[in-house]
């Protein structure tokens, strides 16, 4: 697998929440395979840090050469890339990792999708690819409070949004879940896309557990991205770690992996 290394302009970075930031980076890429889904791998603008860190892309456009990232401050290395100016570069590998499925959909299609807190960001570009396609789209998405919500604007222009809140301050009170529970509880949908913590893809594997066009995007620590170090094998549906997260992920099939605590 021939995976190029980029060094990228920044060209926008403010925050859109407490500790969640944009990034905008131009320069030349592999946008062709830049799709919803995937992810880069991004080199720390500092040397005591010597592994990258994975980021799903949040969109990303051809015409203007642009490719951007929605993350949230973590630890030492995303908050020095907090810091970071317009003008400033950084080296990225990509793009890695199998996306979401959907150059099989036609328009007309329904598809539902499902996500909470840094699951949202390949979520938003898939949502505008698949609006771009004439796919109809249920976005269900779900935030701590109302602090901690962000890119529900652009979800809006892309589909039919419903939003929860732990607190209630916006939308439904509690879990994304609780949407599937009141509004959209049955499965009339060609496509179901997840992406976000361990417990809102258990839900939705739960939820549909014999359905086959239910679509996970699974969050896992890793280290080189292109599947070398197995740093971020899961188990498949017979238990086996046999499923590496950056090459036969990010995204799975729902029948195809084993979800547990």
């Amino acid at each position: 697998m021939m995976v190029n290394d980029y060094e990228m302009i920044i060209s926008a970075h403010r925050e859109l929440a407490p500790g969640i930031w944009r990034l905008e980076l131009q320069g030349d890429f592999d946008y062709a395979g830049a799709l919803p889904g995937t992810f880069v791998e991004v080199e720390m603008p500092d040397e005591a840090y010597q592994l990258r860190r994975p980021f799903a892309i949040a969109d990303c456009d051809s015409e203007r050469q642009t490719l951007a990232l929605i993350y949230r401050v973590v630890g030492a290395g995303t908050e020095l890339m907090s810091q970071l100016h317009e003008g400033a570069t950084l080296k990225l590998l990509g793009s890695l990792g199998n996306g979401f499925p959907f150059v099989d959909l036609v328009p007309g299609q329904r598809t539902l999708l499902v996500g909470g807190g840094t699951g949202i960001p390949p979520l938003l570009y898939l949502s505008k690819v698949l609006h771009e396609r004439g796919i109809q789209a249920d976005i269900a998405v779900g935030f701590l409070n109302q602090e901690s919500m962000f890119a529900t604007d652009e979800l809006q222009q892309y589909g039919n949004l419903a939003i929860t809140t732990n607190d209630g301050s916006v939308g439904i009170k509690g879990f994304v879940s609780a949407v599937l529970d009141n509004k959209w509880h049955d499965n009339p949908y060609d496509r179901i896309y997840a992406c976000g913590p361990l417990g809102l893809l258990m839900s939705v594997q739960n939820r549909y557990p014999d359905a086959d066009n239910v679509y996970l995007s699974l969050e896992s620590r890793m280290a080189c991205g292109v599947g070398a170090c197995e740093g971020c094998v899961v188990p498949d549906k017979q238990g086996k770690l046999s499923l590496r997260v950056c090459v036969e992920g990010p995204v799975f099939n729902s029948q195809e992996v084993q979800l547990s605590v």
